[in-house]
């Protein structure tokens, strides 16, 4: 793991969605040039969920209005094409609607694709060419289609080297995929083109995942004052940095974050969801239900539930917590196209979400071997990032596969990445091999970078130490 009525891109860990087809490549179900007048222009969704501002959605469903009227006298007008693509895409990121929106903005991105491979020698219909394939690559970034994305986004690269929105998906890209060096690279790239949120929100991760805390949160701090207060992507950035900030056992500058979220964008889900995760560390357990009920009834985002269920548990409300964990599992499989029991998705029609399972496997149902298929599915695509790695390494270990789980560890740590995650997965090794001092002090100092980690092997840590 992206103003409002424009498009940005600033996520690298993306919200779960449902997709379309990702095969056959950018031209994939597109239709005959020649038959553009027969297009079908379609309609942006109805919102199932009060979500925003009413200024907001009004403003959206008004440019999508104004510009199916273009469409409607011409059919073959790019620049309106790849704008209402783009209100798609938007609206997908406000309201979580995501499968209805992708589809209806990747319709709409096949066809220009179609229109503008007749005439890649026009300067012009060329540029257009490459802003579709990034567009393309953002949904596909969304839908966990890492390397279709990667070859997207160097497809637009190679077309408009001078854009910084294009390096922006190869930054992404990259990081999914475990390619760390060449994604720092496009981010100095992408730097060096626009310094911009879009920008200093991924040299931001990037500089956590290598151990330098203080460079993201100063990173980040610069994407916030970049933007525009109030607008999603700058909510996003100050629910990341309150990420960092909780990640590091702050939950008072992380609490702040949230709230200064709230404040400039109201009910804006990502930060009531956040609010509700640090009210439960706290044990502040009926705010906490408040906020993530809120969250959930605007935006009913798996993670959301899983949060609800772990704030349920702590309480010992087993009845509310089942029913938490039954949504989260339902939702996690709807996203994965496929039925009940089944490890991972089809190719195409599907949002991969291995490690998504995989982690909720262990965490809720404590089934190791499912939580194992659907990791190893997911390692098999991106073996070298360092949350499929971490999460591997965790389910070895609880499987007593120690060997195992060093190999995945030490991936896993290759960018010297040191959160309390990793700290208490490498401490709880140690000390299963036998090497208790360095094993205690490891998990000791997990707890210190974090005294409120939530993570399936805590238990095993509280033990140890």
């Amino acid at each position: 793991m992206k103003p409002l009525v424009a498009l940005s891109i600033i996520s690298i860990a993306l919200t779960l969605n449902a997709c379309t087809n990702a095969q056959g490549g950018p031209e994939a179900g597109s239709k005959d040039p020649k038959r553009s007048e027969q297009f079908a222009i379609p309609d942006l969704p109805t919102r199932a969920h009060v979500v925003g501002s009413q200024t907001e959605a009004d403003q959206l469903r008004e440019r999508s209005e104004r510009l199916k009227t273009k469409l409607t006298n011409d059919p073959n007008d790019i620049k309106s094409l790849l704008a209402l693509s783009e209100v798609f895409i938007t609206e997908a990121r406000i309201t979580g609607n995501y499968a209805a929106n992708h589809d209806a903005a990747l319709d709409i991105i096949d066809h220009v694709l179609v229109l503008t491979k007749a005439k890649t020698k026009d300067a012009k219909a060329n540029d257009q060419r490459g802003e579709a394939l990034t567009l393309k690559a953002v949904i596909r970034l969304s839908q966990h289609q890492f390397q279709e994305a990667l070859e997207l986004g160097k497809e637009a690269v190679a077309i408009d080297p001078h854009r910084a929105f294009n390096y922006g998906v190869l930054v992404d890209a990259n990081v999914e995929l475990g390619n760390y060096a060449e994604a720092v690279a496009m981010s100095d790239k992408m730097v060096g083109t626009r310094p911009d949120l879009r920008s200093y929100s991924r040299v931001s991760y990037l500089r956590e995942i290598h151990g330098d805390v203080s460079g993201a949160e100063q990173a980040m701090e610069m994407a916030i004052k970049a933007g525009y207060p109030g607008a999603e992507e700058t909510s996003w950035c100050r629910v990341q940095l309150g990420g960092i900030h909780e990640r590091s056992g702050d939950l008072k500058m992380a609490d702040e974050q949230y709230a200064a979220a709230l404040a400039e964008r109201a009910d804006y889900p990502f930060a009531l969801a956040a609010a509700g995760r640090v009210a439960g560390k706290l044990k502040n357990y009926a705010k906490a239900e408040a906020f993530l009920e809120q969250a959930i009834s605007r935006m009913p985002d798996a993670h959301f539930h899983a949060d609800l269920a772990r704030v349920y548990k702590l309480q010992g409300k087993e009845t509310e917590a089942s029913e938490e964990i039954r949504i989260t599992e339902e939702t996690l499989i709807g996203l994965s196209g496929k039925e009940h029991g089944t490890t991972h998705s089809d190719h195409g029609h599907s949002h991969e979400v291995g490690l998504e399972m995989a982690r909720f496997e262990l965490e809720f149902h404590k089934d190791l071997p499912n939580a194992l298929a659907n990791a190893e599915h997911e390692f098999e695509h991106r073996e070298n990032n360092i949350e499929v790695n971490s999460a591997m390494a965790a389910i070895h270990y609880a499987s007593g596969n120690l060997s195992e789980a060093q190999v995945h560890l030490d991936m896993a740590k290759k960018t010297g990445c040191k959160n309390a995650e990793l700290l208490l997965i490498e401490g709880l090794i140690k000390t299963a091999n036998g090497n208790m001092k360095a094993g205690k002090k490891l998990v000791k100092e997990a707890f210190a970078r974090d005294p409120y980690l939530q993570h399936p092997l805590v238990a095993e840590g509280h033990k140890v130490v």
